[in-house]
């Protein structure tokens, strides 16, 4: 018992300076539970890439959506090239490992243990997907941390280096402000709807090319009113619980409140009012080889 206790005193510590072990390197990790748990089942598979483990939850759950959709993005912890490959083959196109920020001091005082502290690691996570064969890259800060004209400069040089190494892929980026949360964080730098609105206008000049993301952390009066001017891509009907999109009746526990909550066809309509056609698939898994 003395053994387990150091041992788990061990991997505590390793966490929290941001190392990663190899007790499990190349092993795969069996989870078996009595009732569904997403939230379980992530932390494993956390737990497993910690040490250097195969995390097989995020690889079936691709495979099998792959099955049905050819488009499939993934937010989630960086991984390694390797772990990239498997689910690029698995049929994964695309990863979104938002910065958060590019300021290294606060980065290191907001992520205080475990591997995302590590900064560097953090950053390379687009290289590394894209190096494994992923189509396209999400990226993005989130607004209100840091100053505001220091990231979009930073997240805009970072865009063009990896245009300029990855040229095939394809890039999207969104500009997520920090919305209402159960940790009630306090941002130190609010970001009103002008900025916002300046900051998208400035991309779109800059990156005519890229797909820019408005979410539905905005209102549905700001959407509308950029939808189609500097943005052309939109979440709708979003959940932010974990495994919201499974419940039948509405949690009012999310990571984050949202603020526009329109159903597909409401928001659908709002864009053929505005003369936009709503486009729901853009790309074929028959291409992906080529």
């Amino acid at each position: 018992m003395i053994e387990r206790i150091d041992l788990v005193d061990l991997l505590k510590k390793r966490k929290k300076d941001g190392i990663r072990g190899d007790l499990l390197h190349r092993m795969n990790i069996a989870m078996v539970f009595e009732k569904t748990s997403t939230r379980t089942r992530c932390a494993t598979s956390v737990a497993a890439a910690d040490e250097g483990g195969r995390g097989e939850y995020l690889e079936k759950c691709t495979t099998l959506t792959a099955q049905h959709f050819h488009n499939i993005t993934i937010e989630a912890f960086g991984m390694t090239t390797e772990e990239y490959s498997r689910l690029a083959k698995a049929g994964c196109t695309g990863i979104t490992p938002y910065q958060e920020t590019y300021n290294q001091e606060l980065y290191k005082k907001l992520h205080r243990w475990g591997e995302k502290r590590n900064y560097q690691f953090r950053i390379d996570a687009p290289a590394r997907a894209l190096e494994a064969g992923m189509r396209t890259i999400g990226m993005g800060t989130l607004l209100g941390l840091a100053d505001p004209t220091q990231e979009m400069i930073s997240l805009f040089t970072h865009i063009r280096y990896l245009q300029k190494k990855y040229w095939q892929a394809g890039f999207s980026v969104s500009f997520p402000r920090i919305r209402h949360q159960l940790g009630e964080f306090k941002p130190e730098f609010k970001v009103n709807d002008k900025q916002l609105a300046r900051i998208i206008f400035a991309f779109r000049i800059c990156l005519p090319n890229i797909s820019l993301v408005l979410s539905t952390r905005e209102n549905e009066t700001l959407r509308d009113g950029l939808a189609g001017i500097g943005i052309n891509r939109m979440s709708v009907a979003s959940k932010t619980t974990v495994g919201g999109y499974a419940e039948t009746k509405d949690s009012k526990t999310g990571q984050f409140d949202i603020s526009d909550d329109r159903n597909v066809e409401t928001f659908c309509t709002m864009l053929c009012t505005k003369g936009l056609e709503p486009v729901f698939k853009n790309w074929d898994a028959i291409f992906q080889n080529l």
